[in-house]
């Protein structure tokens, strides 16, 4: 089956043509993250129409196809919320940003690089591989946060294999109560079975895949590399338009990470949160690091009151923007006074929630 750049899901279960196009509690109590504490005390409730209840969760879901056998489930960026008008994960962190989960085929073996913000997401992703004849798959997590992780259980009963990193197990085993209760629930959550620690090489079909370990955004983050590619999966350690800074005591060691990711031999970047159009264009090009470094020394810089702190985030990046290097998503604002904020509060003195 051949898939254009912009697929519709609609093509693939017979469904009506769709458009194409992080929480309320404290992060002590969830997690950090953008999928999970975006808190009121940090995010405005976007004035956004919400869906009404029974309307199809995949109506806006566009399958990407940047490269041949490499697939983006991605939605979000709609201009609408998906679960609730009351704060949430789901909404507030993930879809309101829009979120890639990837896949890399080769013959009747598939690679799933995360398992999708919701169970209806996770098995359209299965229906499309199965459309192609894959009859293996293997989930790889690029890190524990929800909008990552929530649709596991229908990967989990299609017999997916998780793998991730070794951090990646001992976290999801440890927030599963508090995921159980999040609204929207994860019922339950799926800890990798393999696990690696510092490089991994995984052989779908005739490609070869490299899990790489960088301690960014949280400590367990997974990026695929495709060594014949150069192409780079990164997860949430590069977000456009800016990173969510999951771990404000830790930023010099996020900014050492990317510096080391910036080693690699890269050509392109296919993000988690990102322009659609950008990654069915074939991704962002290596200076997104680079663009993301100057990004983390702005809000960062050793001065009492960086001017960054009293910017908005279009201010901030614009040179970057100007250079293509990232695209402005004005939702971004939201998470940038989030991430002044963190590093507010760890110099006072009040550490990461």
């Amino acid at each position: 089956m051949h898939f254009s750049t912009f697929t519709s899901l609609a093509v693939i279960l017979g469904a009506g043509v769709p458009s194409l196009a992080c929480g309320i509690s404290r992060a002590a109590d969830q997690g950090p993250g953008p999928s999970l504490s975006l808190s009121r005390r940090h995010l405005r409730m976007s004035k956004r129409q919400t869906r009404p209840p029974g309307t199809d969760p995949l109506k806006t879901l566009r399958i990407l196809n940047p490269y041949p056998g490499i697939f983006a489930y991605y939605d979000g960026r709609t201009g609408e919320r998906f679960h609730s008008d009351q704060g949430n994960w789901l909404d507030d962190g993930a879809f309101t940003l829009g979120v890639a989960t990837y896949s890399i085929v080769s013959g009747d073996t598939a690679l799933l690089y995360d398992a999708a913000i919701t169970e209806p997401h996770a098995e359209a992703m299965i229906t499309h591989l199965k459309s192609m004849g894959v009859t293996k798959t293997t989930t790889v997590y690029s890190h524990f946060h929800t909008d990552h992780v929530a649709g596991a259980g229908a990967l989990q009963r299609a017999g997916t294999n998780f793998t991730g990193h070794e951090l990646t197990v001992s976290t999801l085993k440890n927030r599963a109560a508090s995921y159980a209760a999040l609204d929207p629930p994860i019922p339950k959550v799926f800890p990798p079975t393999t696990t690696y620690k510092d490089v991994a090489t995984v052989q779908v079909g005739d490609r070869t895949v490299e899990m790489h370990h960088f301690h960014v955004h949280t400590t367990d983050g997974t990026v695929l590399y495709l060594p014949q590619e150069k192409i780079l999966f990164a997860g949430d350690t590069l977000e456009d338009t800016a990173t969510f800074i999951a771990e404000p005591d830790s930023i010099g060691t996020h900014i050492t990470e990317l510096q080391r990711m910036a080693t690699l031999p890269i050509d392109k970047i296919l993000p988690a949160h990102g322009s659609p159009d950008r990654i069915a264009a074939g991704g962002y090009g290596p200076e997104f690091i680079n663009a993301t470094v100057r990004y983390l020394n702005a809000v960062n810089s050793p001065v009492a009151r960086p001017p960054a702190w009293s910017q908005k985030l279009q201010e901030v990046v614009k040179d970057d923007v100007a250079a293509g290097n990232l695209i402005y998503f004005a939702q971004y604002e939201e998470v940038h006074q989030s991430n002044v904020q963190s590093i507010q509060r760890v110099r006072r003195g009040g550490g990461q929630e």
